[in-house]
């Protein structure tokens, strides 16, 4: 489902006019990774020994991850729309870095055990606090037209964002029995372990833009 309303939807946007010829690439990569992502996707819902074909979360999971990535092409034909794509991507992988330093040298309380026990609260904390501050470095580096309370705030959210997302995707994993989500990132869990925490950001940095106007 997710492909087919990402290719819908950039069929649409391109014969509408509202994507150039430079940016059909981006939106063929951007499908052709949804369609990668998807694929694992299924591969996790087949996992489980005790899966059955009406299992709603894998189904829910799927519908999510197009549904976020969907946001991506729509994200660039908003104004300075490739620099928030790299607002999004720049901000999340430092929010994943900061959390990673915390939670190895003060992270003592356990966020959510149960689902993914590397992971504390001083972590996620920090992550939020890491959000903060490289949102408003890269909103003034790229010259993009958010106040510094609004790039403060996005990067806050962002953070939760990301904690949120990585967290749905490991339980998704456990739930599936599986310690990696696919083999194609070999040594990093997989290519949704490292995308979990952007897939939602992106949709977060694309409303925002909306609703701040720009």
């Amino acid at each position: 489902m997710g492909p087919a309303i990402l290719a819908t939807a950039a069929t649409w946007m391109l014969s509408d006019g509202r994507i150039s010829g430079d940016l059909l690439p981006i939106t063929i990569a951007i499908i052709f990774a949804l369609a990668l992502l998807l694929r694992g996707t299924a591969t996790l819902g087949r996992s489980s020994s005790n899966r059955k074909a009406s299992d709603w979360p894998y189904w829910l999971f799927a519908a999510y991850v197009g549904l976020a990535l969907a946001h991506a092409p729509a994200l660039v034909e908003v104004n300075q729309g490739r620099e928030l794509i790299l607002l999004a991507i720049l901000t999340t992988f430092a929010i994943d870095s900061v959390a990673l330093f915390v939670g190895v040298s003060i992270g003592r309380r356990r966020l959510a055990p149960k689902i993914s026990p590397k992971k504390s609260w001083e972590g996620a904390i920090g992550g939020v606090v890491g959000g903060v501050i490289a949102a408003i470095a890269i909103d003034a580096a790229f010259d993009i037209p958010f106040t510094m309370l609004t790039a403060g705030i996005l990067g806050a959210i962002l953070g939760v964002s990301g904690v949120v997302g990585d967290l749905y995707e490991s339980w998704i994993k456990r739930r599936a029995e599986v310690k990696d989500s696919g083999t194609l990132i070999p040594g990093h869990g997989g290519i949704l372990d490292r995308l979990d925490s952007v897939i939602p950001n992106l949709a977060v940095v694309y409303w925002v833009a909306v609703w701040s106007q720009l």
